[in-house]
């Protein structure tokens, strides 16, 4: 074998599975030059994903961040798409691993198929449907309308003796001889992200109605009757008759929470959440008269800011929720209604009479999760998932081969994404160093227009008719048609694919344009997409611009399709007016620093660092102590028993161990400054505050979080009121004799009006030392009080334990607090038991609160204020995207991780570590950057050094020159505008913000107003 050929054998990676995980881990991977390939059993890439209109809580579109596709237009990624593929086998080592694969025939030629649709409508009706009992589609069945690849499939086993429907296909694309294909596939790492299969109420026998009341759909089921590119075309109507549904139920936990087959005992984490924005979606855009009622045991929203949402839907958007055992559902065939029966909070029997009642249906491991553990030679945990450790979240049994999102078990898109990250960056252990990619590879040659006149070509996009069911396309078009500068005017359908981006480019092109309007979706999530292909047409990408008329007009004015249309045109005749004044912006290139700068020396921290230096990358670890671990050094073992410290200790080592790795202990940041690729930070250390100046690529900061000290029960006051944190201590050290009564009070601090949210690890603090301390006195008497008991995956399993051991779990009211005194030397509370309904007293030798992980504030502001981060509501850090870039910052090359997000367990700290290293390696692959235009320049000879930009700039870009004038770096000005808004003179502008350009879009804005 060649070197040639090791070389790209050890620089690939193959990723099983093509849903939102495996996605993000393929273009991580490929971002550093690494060859992915992405097998999938489905004939399409995205899991659920594309089948879910909306995410939560920003009510941002879930397909704007879908497909490697989506970064192929713009970038030379080398990723290949093997749908209808499963694994068959794998042998080797890490590094050198062979993998068998077999392919399924489509019988339709992917290279010729062009998804025109008219064999779907020449085809026999088929029973082929991926929504059960909602989207029934013929044998050539895509599962979504902007599937991936965009092409469609062919089930032959439901199809008829008479085949002569498919010479309606006039690129003869169709070929029902095509036979299975096996191959084998050269890497140096694996990547499972399988996901997650949905569980089919049908196995429930009509005891919920579903398969036999047409009005109870699952959860996914009512996602898609919502959806405009659903089986209704977004026509919001209950199956049944068609009627516009006024009283829906939502029925948590079906399929989960049980020891009855078929169900599974765990929790599947994201159901609460799902059913929350369902109603809020409902309620805001179709129907805001309808009784919607959310029937619940637990919830649980439990991710970062969920649970600001969940009161905002209870309180603010008219949801109701009631605490209950559903029993039945049935159909009253005389009123059509479907009603359930409950038991409510009383124990009483109850009744609620449904128009439509939705599922909120569990997930469970893939029906051939075994087949392909087997084949890979890894172990499963007892629910047929992935199994890994805390510590090793991502790693499966197998050497070189890792999991992530839905393999591992159930979790939210946010949780799936970090792991994919992840698990992209450990892979990329096994492989050579990455080649990097090259900026502006394979682009032509830029035009010069500046001299032409204005030919302003107008692409208007839609998917799944969510813009065109609301705004009139065409008389959108004609007006845009009638514009002088407008030469060309297109709608393209799906203009986002591959396919799309490709006929836009050609269509350039073909018709000499030298500016371009794209009318439909937000710049936040296309612009680099539709920019890319504005370039490959050999225009610069300054002279594209975007008018958001789905947001801004589509969705604001859903229910007046007249106003929705008028502030279409006057938004894309702006934009016209805007991109006319265009000038060319161009970036620069700059070396990229090898050199990482990690910042906190917890778990999450020192995960990164480790990440970051087996793969060759000097690093800086910076902690504020006298020692590494952070607040895992208190935690004395995991919920399933683990030993902690052995395992923090053995971080702890390694990093010191690492010759890659400098750590600076007792050390704090005084000053960060720089760019992406070039930064340059001040830390003072030791006792002596030694002074030194580090330079880097890239920023990690993982500076975790405290524990609340509580304020109230009497903390601080009894030396038997205690955290977690000091029990978990005494249970360590075995001081457990005085503990016969201990009563536990969850939500201290937290989930009230100083700290809205979820302290996410409380719960689970709170049984794991129930548990310990029943270990060692099993007579001891155990209560825990609790709001909801929010307990993910197999974390409910140990709750169930705890209940099964005697310990004591009662709800209380947060309107109704239990109450803590001191009498003649005994410690008593007295609360309210929900059962007996009246108050209750006890005396207890030991009152615990669960506290959760809080930012401190005065040091978490100062980094803020040095890293120039923003911070939520709750004092910690602010990601980029909560959903789609969870360990990125708004700050180009600097990246968050851990417990400074927002609370997390050990698991979710190494993991995000491990994210936020990968997502840093993708810049350190890099020789040099393209650094983006649109940055403030000085005109010198209106330049008078008056200073007032170098008073104003919160960056200190700006500086009075040897020459006397005030100068700009543009790789380090960040391109806020404030110099040029602030100068007297006018001597700055901002790129792509001109004068006339806004004065023309102001002009342009008043034509439709006067």
């Amino acid at each position: 074998m060649s070197n040639q050929e090791s070389i790209d054998r050890a620089n690939s990676v193959l990723i099983v599975g093509g849903g939102i995980a495996g996605i993000k881990a393929s273009l991580d991977l490929a971002e550093t030059g690494r060859k992915v390939y992405v097998v999938d059993k489905s004939p399409a890439l995205g899991g659920y994903l594309p089948l879910l209109d909306r995410q939560f809580p920003t009510n941002d579109c879930q397909i704007c961040y879908l497909a490697p596709e989506l970064a192929k237009s713009g970038h030379s990624l080398d990723i290949e798409v093997l749908p209808l593929t499963k694994v068959t086998g794998l042998i080797g080592a890490p590094g050198d691993f062979k993998v068998s694969v077999k392919t399924e025939p489509r019988y339709i030629d992917l290279n010729r198929c062009t998804a025109c649709g008219e064999c779907l409508k020449a085809a026999p009706e088929g029973a082929v449907s991926f929504t059960p009992g909602l989207d029934h589609r013929a044998p050539t069945c895509m599962r979504y309308p902007q599937a991936v690849p965009m092409a469609y499939s062919i089930n032959k086993d439901q199809l008829t003796d008479d085949n002569s429907w498919t010479e309606v296909c006039e690129q003869d694309a169709i070929d029902l001889n095509m036979q299975p294909e096996d191959k084998i596939l050269e890497v140096g790492a694996v990547i499972v992200a399988t996901g997650a299969e949905l569980f089919d109420p049908i196995s429930l026998q009509g005891i919920l109605g579903y398969g036999r009341n047409p009005d109870v759909v699952t959860s996914l089921e009512f996602e898609r009757i919502l959806s405009a590119s659903g089986p209704t075309g977004g026509v919001f109507s209950r199956p049944s008759d068609g009627k516009k549904p006024k009283k829906i139920g939502w029925i948590q936990c079906v399929g989960s929470r049980t020891t009855k087959e078929p169900g599974k005992p765990y929790c599947s984490s994201i159901c609460c959440m799902f059913a929350m924005k369902e109603a809020v979606w409902a309620l805001e855009h179709f129907a805001d008269d309808l009784d919607a009622t959310i029937f619940y045991m637990d919830m649980r929203p439990m991710g970062k800011d969920y649970e600001q949402y969940y009161q905002r839907v209870k309180n603010e958007n008219g949801v109701n929720f009631v605490r209950c055992r559903p029993h039945t559902v049935f159909r009253d065939e005389k009123t059509g209604d479907s009603v359930l029966s409950y038991m409510d909070e009383d124990g009483k029997a109850q009744e609620a009479r449904l128009d439509m009642v939705v599922l909120a249906t569990g997930f469970h491991a893939p029906c051939d999760a075994k087949e392909l553990a087997e084949n890979l030679g890894v172990e499963l945990d007892p629910y047929n998932f992935m199994a890994a450790h805390d510590f090793s979240p991502v790693s499966t049994s197998r050497p070189g081969v890792y999991a992530c999102g839905m393999a591992l078990g159930p979790r939210d898109i946010p949780d799936s994404v970090i792991q994919g990250s992840a698990a992209a960056c450990q892979a990329a252990k096994h492989l050579n160093p990455a080649p990097g990619l090259v900026p502006e590879q394979d682009m032509p040659p830029e035009r010069d227009v500046t001299k032409e006149e204005p030919k302003v070509g107008v692409y208007i996009c839609d998917f799944g008719a969510s813009v065109k069911r609301v705004v009139d396309f065409k008389a959108l078009a004609d007006y845009m048609e009638k514009m002088p500068e407008v030469a060309h005017v297109e709608e393209v359908e799906l203009l986002w694919t591959s396919a799309g981006l490709d006929r836009m480019t050609e269509s350039i092109k073909e018709n000499g344009i030298n500016r371009v309007v794209v009318a439909g979706y937000s710049p936040r999530s296309h612009l680099t997409l539709f920019a890319d292909s504005v370039r490959k047409a050999g225009l610069n990408k300054a002279y594209l611009d975007m008018a958001n008329i789905r947001e801004q007009a589509a969705w604001v004015h859903q229910n007046n399709p007249a106003a929705a249309t008028t502030k279409a045109i006057d938004l894309v005749r702006m934009s016209v007016a805007g991109v006319r004044a265009a000038r060319p912006i161009y970036s620069h290139f700059q070396p990229v620093e090898q050199t990482a700068l990690v910042v906190g020396g917890g778990v999450s921290g020192m995960a990164s660092a480790l990440s970051l230096a087996e793969q060759g990358t000097k690093v800086y670890l910076v902690e504020k102590s006298k020692e590494l671990g952070g607040m895992a050094r208190k935690l004395a073992r995991s919920l399933d028993g683990s030993p902690v410290p052995p395992q923090v200790e053995e971080m702890v080592k390694k990093v010191e161990a690492s010759d890659k790795i400098e750590v600076i202990k007792e050390a704090l940041i005084v000053d960060h400054q720089g760019e992406m690729g070039a930064f340059k930070t001040s830390i003072q250390s030791g006792p002596a505050m030694y002074y030194q100046e580090v330079e880097h690529g890239v920023t990690v900061i993982a500076t975790g979080a405290s524990e609340y000290k509580p304020t109230e029960y009497l903390y601080g006051q009894d030396q038997r009121v205690l955290t977690q944190l000091e029990l978990e201590k005494r249970l360590s050290d075995g001081e457990t004799d005085d503990l016969n009564t201990v009563v536990m009070i969850q939500c201290v601090g937290s989930r009230n009006e100083t700290n809205p949210a979820c302290g996410r690890v409380c719960c689970r603090s709170a049984v794991k030392n129930a548990l310990w301390l029943k270990e060692q006195k099993p007579g001891s008497r155990l209560v825990v009080l609790y709001r909801d008991m929010r307990m993910p995956y197999t974390a409910e399993e140990s709750y169930r334990a705890a209940r099964e051991k005697g310990v004591l779990f009662v709800r209380y009211n947060p309107e109704d607090l239990p109450q803590v005194r001191q009498d003649d030397g005994d410690l008593k509370l007295r609360f309210t038991d929900p059962v007996l309904g009246r108050p209750i007293e006890m005396a207890t030798d030991a009152l615990v609160l669960s506290v959760p992980q809080v930012a401190v504030d005065e040091e978490t502001e100062e980094l803020a204020s040095i890293f120039r981060l923003q911070r939520s509501e709750t004092g910690f850090l602010m990601e980029q995207h909560a959903k789609y870039l969870p360990v990125d910052s708004p700050v180009p090359g600097l990246f968050l991780a851990g417990s400074a997000l927002a609370p997390k367990s050990l698991n979710e700290a190494v993991t995000q570590g491990q994210a936020a290293a990968g997502r840093a390696l993708a810049i350190l692959a890099q020789e040099k950057q393209a650094v983006e235009g649109g940055v403030a320049k000085v005109m010198i000879e209106r330049c008078a050094a008056c200073l007032v930009c170098v008073r104003a700039c919160p960056f200190e870009v700006p500086f009075i020159n040897a020459d006397g004038f005030s100068e700009i770096d543009p790789a380090k000005c960040q391109g806020c505008g404030i110099c040029a808004s602030v100068c007297p003179a006018k001597a700055i502008h901002l790129q792509g913000y001109y004068d006339e350009q806004i004065m023309d879009r102001t002009d342009a804005l008043l034509e439709g107003v006067l």
